[in-house]
């Protein structure tokens, strides 16, 4: 069984945890005694079913990393440091990191933008997405999303550093495909990746404000 690393410990100074979720393991359970990453830092905590989340059985998870994708997760272990980390969402001053090993033709090539749109479900029982734009068809945009979603992305050979301040599913990946960078591994969407690759996607670092100081914290392995 794919066990986390405890990276920070809550304290009372400190109201939140960071753990590392390896890959292969649920961020969130989908019923109450699911092995995932949430409810495997909850033995270790049990005080931090006191919060309120998302979801009853989420408590003070802040965001989730797709089940195939490894790193970072936070995690509120007070109700006020909770409200704290989602009003910071929505303020865009909570921001996450990723890289990853992509796919292109030209592996000299460096490049550095941003990429924004809104997104729709794609495929059989919605397994994908895709990003909808000002120019995407009317049945497109019907079915999209309302919010506009941005990731900023650097190319430097075949490594893609990318950050995002709120996410949709499968942001990152779709957003690095669409752009002509797929993630190496990616079988959704990379139409070159077999199932034997390995899937080379990284949570590697955190921004954020302190809850309680206010103080930027910026955490990273």
């Amino acid at each position: 069984m794919a066990e986390i690393k405890i990276m920070f410990e809550p304290t009372e100074k400190d109201p939140y945890a960071i753990i590392y979720k390896p890959a292969d393991l649920p961020s969130a359970p989908l019923n109450i005694n699911d092995d995932c990453a949430l409810n495997q830092l909850l033995k270790y905590y049990p005080q931090l079913k006191s919060v309120t989340g998302k979801k009853d059985i989420e408590y003070g998870l802040i965001h989730r990393i797709d089940t195939i994708t490894r790193g970072l997760l936070l995690i509120a272990s007070t109700q006020s440091s909770y409200d704290n980390f989602i009003q910071q969402q929505k303020n865009g001053t909570f921001i996450k990191f990723y890289r990853a090993t992509v796919d292109y033709s030209n592996p000299k090539q460096n490049n550095q933008f941003s990429i924004s749109s809104r997104f729709r479900t794609f495929g059989p029982k919605g397994r994908e997405v895709r990003p909808v734009f000002e120019d995407s068809s009317v049945y497109e945009k019907k079915k999209a999303s309302q919010k506009i979603y941005t990731t900023n992305i650097t190319i430097v050979n075949h490594k893609a550093y990318c950050s995002i301040k709120e996410g949709f599913r499968h942001q990152v990946r779709c957003h690095l495909s669409y752009s002509g960078y797929p993630i190496k591994g990616d079988v959704l969407y990379n139409k070159n990746a077999k199932e034997k690759d390995i899937f080379d996607f990284e949570a590697y670092k955190l921004e954020f404000l302190h809850p309680v100081s206010g103080k930027k914290i910026i955490y990273e392995v």
